[in-house]
């Protein structure tokens, strides 16, 4: 009997799926697991009940939610033997998509039929055939029941862990600026059209970067830090990110302007960015950033502090559960 938690958050994604995963407890219950459902009511709650689960004796933590949510629980996990479980349920579920588990992809907005159904399910306390949620949220059960566990890094920015990346200038800026109808109608795409218009309004600062020691001068409006290759579930920005490596992947998009942003963009879209002399790309184990104004910063999508801002790695921190074939070259000789 495998001990788990699932901790779900209803508001993480562009539909409720309580129904959904209702079917994903009884699949895992007839696989031998004893889980337990929990759902947050608040930002950040999926930390202290990750935390809590390893205290009870969980042997595995379910995140059920989107990037926030397993950043969250992931968090929560940190230098722990408890294992990190993934159910995609969320606007970009950049993880999953990246580890190749099963779910719900951001460059196909969710069919208006699926979120119909999925509402309906809601609304009347029913679970309907043909549920496209269920179904890919069973498929990522069934990752998780053949248990394939890895150790892989994190991240630390200022003392707060991240697992995908951490983002310094322009895109931080516009997290908090994407209205909820448009985040629940685009999911992924209204960041990146919000963050097209603010191009045009702001302006680069001069920015000092000690990578590991090593100091470069640049002036840019947009830095990620990458512990995996998709940002945002749709663009390749830390596309040579492996996950066990010890070191984080740094992007540096110089100039700005809206046709710079725009060209960037672009280029990270054609897999072309690592060819473009405006774009610097660095691999190290510590990221000292500081500027001429302060710019915001964000990990794994949530607004955090800003500059200046030290940025490190923790190796092989955290163990979760994987496809046994995961896409790319995500992982090296461990």
């Amino acid at each position: 009997m495998i001990k788990a938690e699932l901790i779900y958050n209803p508001r993480g994604g562009q539909v409720v799926v309580r129904h959904a995963l209702e079917a994903v407890v009884s699949f895992l219950t007839r696989n031998g697991w004893d889980v337990t459902y929990r759902e947050t009511t608040k930002r950040a709650e999926a930390t202290q009940l990750a935390r809590n689960a390893v205290q009870d004796g969980a042997e595995v933590v379910i995140a059920a939610g989107g990037d926030g949510t397993v950043s969250e629980v992931a968090s929560g996990l940190v230098h722990t033997d408890t294992v990190l479980g993934v159910l995609p349920a969320g606007t970009s579920n950049s993880w999953a998509l990246q580890m190749g588990i099963p779910a719900l992809n951001p460059l196909w907005p969710t069919s208006r039929i699926a979120k119909v159904v999925a509402d309906i399910e809601e609304r009347v306390n029913f679970s309907m055939p043909g549920s496209y949620y269920r179904r890919v949220l069973l498929d990522a059960a069934q990752v998780l029941v053949d248990k394939h566990t890895v150790a892989v890094d994190m991240g630390e920015a200022a003392g707060r862990y991240f697992l995908m990346w951490a983002g310094i200038g322009l895109d931080a800026s516009v997290l908090g600026s994407v209205p909820p109808m448009e985040k629940a109608a685009l999911g992924t795409w209204a960041y990146l059209i919000t963050a097209l218009g603010a191009a045009g309004r702001s302006s680069s600062p001069d920015v000092k970067l000690t990578l590991d020691g090593k100091i470069i001068e640049v002036n840019t409006q947009l830095i990620v830090v990458s512990n995996i290759q998709l940002y945002g579930g749709i663009m390749a920005i830390g596309s040579r990110a492996v996950v066990n490596d010890g070191k984080l992947d740094v992007c540096i998009f110089k100039g700005d302007g809206f046709f710079t942003f725009a060209q960037h963009a672009l280029k990270v879209f054609s897999h072309q960015h690592l060819r473009d002399p405006s774009t610097e790309y660095y691999q190290c184990s510590e990221i000292i950033i500081e500027s001429c104004q302060a710019l915001p910063v964000h990990v794994d999508g949530e607004p955090f502090t800003q500059t200046p801002v030290t940025i490190r790695v923790l190796p092989s921190a955290l163990k979760t559960i994987v496809p046994k074939k995961v896409p790319g070259n995500l992982f090296g000789q461990s």
